[in-house]
């Protein structure tokens, strides 16, 4: 049974559950770890906290940094990191605030292209979170523009789409140091789909990369026990999880149905512990 699910999003980022109502999500399926892992973004962490308070759930402040390189997007988890500094606020202000010019860019192409959704529904439909691509989708289904949530990315949205344009993003190697910059620890994630990692892995732990993201919910057992030898001959912490959004898709896991052992978690506090 797994009890620790270390890759969640909510309503923060390009989640649709809200922190508190993926808590209970967590609790309803006898998870006892989790982290919030939004893009960019720490908003929901306190709400997260306070919906298990004198529950039987550990949440863990997380966040999932997206970056750039020369092969495509790159993804970096940080777990405990300093949430709550202002400098580490001021630099996701600004990583959110050209997500949602990026997403205004694409609404207008979708908009040149016939596609005719509106600027302020996909606002409401993103709520308090920050605005992201699900939420472009979600106002093209509502419309009928498209027949499924996954048409919207590969034809429109996705990163070959026509209506598709890159953000500013941190690279790869500043998304690590950030996250420890700021008392976190850097784990990449889902690196089962980045083309380059014997290459790029190396680098990224002369960096002060961590962890290993070794769990993830669409590996198959060959993938986890590849990337299980590579974490263990670099040292690295194997963690993992669900990457849950609550997108219904059909490819999509629940929280609870991935995860790292709770040695993984015990490593990460080991390691939190020598930075204080």
């Amino acid at each position: 049974m797994v009890k620790v699910d270390l890759h969640l999003h909510t309503t923060y980022s390009d989640g649709t559950l809200t922190p508190n109502e993926l808590v209970q999500l967590a609790l309803k399926n006898n998870l006892e770890i989790i982290s919030i892992t939004d893009h960019d973004c720490t908003d929901g962490i306190d709400e997260a906290m306070l919906a298990s308070f004198n529950r039987n759930l550990t949440v863990i402040p997380g966040i999932e940094l997206n970056t750039d390189t020369e092969d495509g997007e790159i993804h970096v988890l940080g777990y405990f990191i300093d949430y709550q500094n202002k400098d580490l606020q001021k630099l996701l202000i600004e990583c959110r605030n050209s997500r949602v010019e990026r997403a205004r860019i694409m609404v207008e192409r979708l908009n040149s292209l016939g596609i005719n959704i509106q600027w302020t529904r996909v606002e409401e439909l993103a709520g308090y979170g920050a605005i992201g691509r699900p939420h472009i989708a979600n106002a093209m289904l509502e419309i009928k523009s498209i027949k499924t949530f996954q048409e919207a990315f590969e034809k429109y949205i996705g990163r070959n789409g026509v209506a598709y344009i890159e953000r500013f993003r941190l690279n790869v190697f500043e998304a690590v140091k950030t996250i420890q910059q700021y008392g976190g620890i850097p784990v990449l994630a889902h690196p089962g789909y980045i083309k380059n990692l014997d290459n790029l892995l190396p680098i990224l732990i002369e960096s002060g990369l961590k962890g290993l993201e070794v769990f993830y919910a669409n590996y198959d057992t060959n993938t986890i026990n590849k990337l299980k030898n590579i974490a263990s001959k670099y040292g690295l912490i194997p963690c993992g999880g669900s990457d849950y959004h609550g997108i219904k898709t059909k490819t999509e896991k629940l929280p609870g149905t991935f995860g790292p052992p709770i040695e993984s978690v015990n490593k990460l506090i080991e390691l939190k512990n020598q930075k204080i």
